[in-house]
């Protein structure tokens, strides 16, 4: 198949763009053809370069729907190089590009797959139910996006789950070796029992709630450090988050090196206190051999299932929070097979390889 794929940039500043990158590399392994437009630059293009047979920018995209007239002739350059790219199926993953990859399959007579991997967008439900006639199938990162596109117009004859996954050999387990060179890179001490907040550091995410929870941790005399691995947050925030009492925190910047942070954790919290579509974080997390605490909401709880279920908290209770990362204050000693656990968890319900496969056979039937 020849494929015609977008990215709203080429930085790995989200679990998007990450995935995007993943997915699209591992299909071109597969001996499938890419074409990648994108709008904005970044440190992923020369990798977008190795595999694809074109990388081009275009001005845009997206069509907003409050600016139609607008904003369609700004889609015309993007337009005219997907169509040059003569492609079998367009795929999208986000709902935003539709009436430009709509436009450009109807040009390239190429049908349209969209992956769903948030809400955005998706807010008019006439956009959905007319925009959904016209696309071949629409691919959800969990039962609960799919849900939510179902109630706001989408067609659930053409709505698929295919939940996120990962490579565990790209996010490989760390024991005690690699704990001590990842906070040595990271210039950590190797004493502290380490919390890892990793993703967008704002109030939506939980970071002010789980700054509270862990100034409620007894240590038991061994100190507890936060470290917050994420864009710079805003300055009134940022002095909301170190001028907590009683909790050390350390804020890096984000980084495409997810490995290192996750390797100098002992636990990951993923605090959001809105309904994430998936939560990638914490499969990254769990596959390095890390216990995830995360709010039970969105699509999470379609990760943590199983014995992994006792690590979902509701969201924005603190309490609830301080008493669960107490109880993994100790679990190495406690628990030495956790982090196996963790790790395989993952190789059976979130491989790469799966969600691939199941992109790959919605595509190649499109494109029949």
């Amino acid at each position: 198949m020849r494929i015609l794929a977008n990215a709203a940039d080429l930085s790995p500043n989200t679990g998007i763009s990450i995935s995007t990158l993943q997915v699209t590399e591992e299909l071109a392994r597969r001996g499938h053809r890419l074409d990648l437009l994108y709008i904005r630059d970044g440190e992923f293009r020369p990798r977008y370069a190795e595999f694809c047979d074109s990388v081009q920018a275009v001005p845009a995209l997206d069509l907003g729907v409050r600016h139609v007239l607008r904003d369609a002739p700004r889609l015309v350059p993007a337009v005219r190089a997907g169509v040059r790219t003569h492609p079998d199926v367009i795929y999208l993953n986000r709902f935003r590009p539709l009436p430009w990859a709509l436009a450009t399959g109807t040009l390239a007579r190429a049908p349209v797959v969209c992956h769903l991997r948030g809400l955005i967008g998706l807010e008019k439900p006439a956009v959905n139910r007319i925009l959904g006639r016209f696309t071949d199938r629409f691919l959800c990162v969990s039962h609960f996006v799919r849900d939510q596109f179902v109630a706001l117009g989408g067609d659930p004859g053409r709505t698929d789950v295919v939940h996120n996954g990962i490579d565990v050999e790209e996010y490989p387990s760390g024991g005690p070796d690699e704990m001590r060179t990842a906070r040595a890179g990271l210039g950590l001490s190797d004493e502290p029992f380490i919390v890892l907040f990793f993703g967008r550091v704002d109030p939506e995410k939980g970071v002010d709630v789980l700054v509270e929870a862990v100034s409620g941790l007894g240590g038991g005399g061994r100190p507890i450090e936060l470290l917050i691995v994420g864009p710079q947050p805003d300055e009134a925030f940022a002095r909301q988050l170190t001028e907590a009492p009683d909790v050390r925190i350390r804020l890096l910047p984000m980084r495409s090196d997810v490995v290192g942070p996750l390797h100098a954790a002992d636990v990951v919290v993923v605090p959001s206190v809105y309904a994430e579509p998936f939560g990638r974080v914490v499969i990254e997390a769990l596959s390095t051999g890390r216990p995830v605490i995360a709010s039970s909401i969105g699509g999470i709880p379609e990760i943590l299932t199983g014995d992994f279920a006792r690590f979902l908290v509701p969201a924005g209770d603190v309490t609830a929070l301080t008493r669960k990362l107490g109880e993994l204050l100790d679990w190495r000693a406690r628990d030495d097979g956790l982090a196996e656990a963790c790790t395989e968890h993952v190789r059976q319900h979130f491989s790469k390889s799966s969600m691939v496969d199941a992109i790959e056979d919605r595509l190649a039937n499109a494109a029949r």
